[in-house]
């Protein structure tokens, strides 16, 4: 990520907040998925994809939440294709929105998903980790 001046995981306690137990939890209960080249079959991506989640208020509204994305800098586009995925999932699933969280000194990132229909909602802090929540609405998507 320093290589790549990628300002994220990197400059939080991120495994301390996310130890390898989380992602096994995640795993047997069906909310981790893994994106794979179909030629080498290696990894090239992951996302937590949740129904809840205690950063934001709960307004009644049906959401899905992306966290924890990655995807391997190596091959482009693994990003944007787990998070479309993430978005069909939910018009399949009768969501309102998807929403995500992500450093908000991280411009890069913010406008990346500023670009993708992002929008800004509000800040959340949670020890050392100063995020931008930001919210897509799926009212006007069609399959």
């Amino acid at each position: 990520m320093d290589k790549n001046n990628i300002n994220q995981w990197n400059k939080t306690n991120y495994f301390d907040s996310y130890p390898r137990d989380y992602f096994e939890n995640k795993v047997e209960a069906g909310q981790l998925y893994i994106m794979k080249d179909k030629l080498t079959g290696k990894v090239v991506g992951a996302v937590v994809l949740l129904e809840e989640d205690k950063r934001w208020t709960n307004d009644g509204s049906k959401n899905y939440y992306i966290h924890n994305l990655v995807s391997d800098t190596e091959v482009p586009g693994v990003g944007i294709k787990i998070i479309n995925l993430c978005e069909q999932m939910a018009l399949d699933n009768g969501v309102d929105a998807v929403r995500l969280d992500c450093q908000a000194s991280n411009i890069k990132l913010n406008e990346y998903y500023e670009r993708l229909g992002y929008i800004y909602v509000s800040e959340v802090q949670e020890g050392c980790y100063i995020g931008n929540r930001r919210e897509k609405k799926l009212g006007n998507l069609c399959c």
